[in-house]
């Protein structure tokens, strides 16, 4: 029988979040699902224990760390899902949740992606889908020229509402729920991407195909945000930084990517006594994206397919 749901996890050293977060998947028993753990080679044993404690999970096993597009790309390739699910390990979904975004997807052919309401442990508001970044608000947002900018540009958009479904440019990947039709189209996670904006960018291109992004707000999921990343803050902010550039250079142009490394940089030398270590970060990933665009790797997407059909392996 095929699946309603392929839901894929990707791991680098979270076991303990891993498992509270598989407890939950797994207590999912009103929509037929698949699972699959993508370990990217940890070192905190969470692939065996995994297929110790989850018998009934796909667990692929990366000799090392490819990044997250790469790492969900090897599982995506296996599902069989009419629907495909991507899950932050560091996430906790609430009772019916999946259902939900499932049956918000099957009753709304033009929607090709949809998103939870994503809440802090705490029960805050974290997010519930965003409108597509853009030289404009780096410029409103950059501490270096935010009042001139803001007295020239206006103020930054709001975020879309999380109180009802709403039309939006992207959702967070941290549960991302996508149609199988939309992948086959689109094609998998783009692999230039270690670690941050593939959601961004896969969402942009299921909406320049035609397919909308809607929010459901009725699905709800705690994300622990940043918990994978927390012993390793300054390379995930220089990654963070590089990753955006690439974004910026492939959907928008290179100028709009040098202008925003640009802002970066003048945001840098301005904290950097205030913030010498951050600002160390962030001019890494500046540049660290200039000299990966002259080499023919760092100018490069890499966007494998789908097979066609939810059977096609």
């Amino acid at each position: 029988m095929t699946p309603d749901v392929s839901v894929v996890i990707v791991s680098y050293n979270t076991r303990a979040m891993l498992d509270d977060c598989l407890r939950r998947v797994m207590d999912s028993r009103d929509v037929a699902l698949e699972v699959f753990v993508v370990d990217n080679a940890s070192s905190d044993g969470s692939a065996d224990h995994v297929e110790a404690s989850f018998p009934d999970v796909h667990v692929v096993r990366n000799p090392d760390n490819r990044g997250f597009a790469a790492a969900n790309n090897a599982a995506l390739r296996r599902a069989r899902g009419r629907h495909l699910l991507l899950l932050n390990p560091d996430t906790l979904v609430e009772p019916g949740t999946i259902a939900t975004l499932a049956h918000f997807l099957d009753a709304r052919p033009k929607v090709g992606i949809t998103g939870p309401k994503v809440m802090n442990r705490d029960g805050s508001l974290q997010s519930c889908g965003y409108w597509y970044p853009s030289l404009r608000e780096e410029i409103l947002l950059s501490r270096n020229v935010r009042k001139l900018g803001r007295l020239v540009l206006g103020q930054p958009r709001d975020l879309p509402p999380c109180d009802r479904a709403s039309d939006v440019d992207w959702v967070d990947g941290c549960c991302l729920l996508i149609r199988r039709e939309v992948v086959e189209r689109i094609g998998l996670l783009d692999e230039q991407y270690f670690l941050y904006a593939e959601e961004l960018d896969w969402c942009r291109s299921a909406r320049k195909d035609g397919w909308i992004i809607t929010t459901c707000p009725d699905a709800r999921m705690i994300h622990l945000q940043g918990q994978s990343t927390q012993q390793v803050k300054a390379t995930a902010l220089a990654l963070l930084v590089e990753t955006k550039l690439r974004y910026y250079r492939k959907q928008d142009g290179v100028l709009t990517a040098l202008t925003v490394g640009l802002v970066y940089a003048l945001g840098c030398a301005r904290r950097w006594t205030a913030e010498p270590e951050q600002s160390r970060a962030k001019l890494r990933g500046v540049t660290n994206w200039c000299r990966a665009v002259v080499t023919p790797r760092g100018r490069s997407s890499v966007v494998p397919r789908l097979a066609s059909g939810p059977d096609a392996h």
